[in-house]
């Protein structure tokens, strides 16, 4: 009887050390997954494919320039006669801010970034007001809070 106790005791051990192992492989299975998912681990292993990468999925999704088509007086007059010369205008896209541009947008930005600061702290100021009213906890107008001893000069706490 000793000697099948034992053995069941041996192979109890043997399954939790199966059991163990086999947390840590999955453990060890979930960390790699996310490594594998994490971007960001690529890009910092190889930055320079990543660089590459980037660029040629830049190259892909810009597209490319329309032709110009730059014709001589000659065809244009050829197909004026032949009914076949069509003309697009395209507006001209407006152009970039100067410098002085970029400046007053700077400062306009930093003024209402100034402004809203204020309306937050105003806005603060006013809610807190609502939620503790000045003078509703206090004293005979003393500017204490009710409960709080008053103390005269010279007096300590025995």
């Amino acid at each position: 009887m000793s000697t099948s106790s034992t053995q069941a005791d041996t192979i109890q051990q043997q399954m939790r050390q199966v059991r163990r192992e086999l947390r840590e492989g999955v453990e060890d299975i979930v960390e790699n997954a996310r490594v594998m998912t994490d971007w960001t681990h690529y890009v910092r292993t190889y930055p320079w494919v990543a660089v590459g990468a980037a660029a040629a999925v830049g190259y892909l999704l810009v597209p490319s320039r329309q032709p110009v088509i730059q014709p001589d007086v000659a065809s244009l007059l050829e197909l004026a006669k032949q009914d076949k010369l069509v003309v697009n205008v395209e507006q001209n896209e407006p152009s970039k801010p100067g410098m002085m541009g970029m400046v007053a947008g700077m400062v306009t930005s930093t003024i209402l970034q100034g402004g809203m600061a204020i309306l937050n702290q105003h806005l603060h100021q006013f809610i807190d007001n609502l939620a503790h009213p000045p003078g509703a906890a206090t004293v005979a107008g003393n500017g204490l809070a009710a409960g709080t001893p008053i103390r005269r000069t010279g007096e300590t706490n025995a």
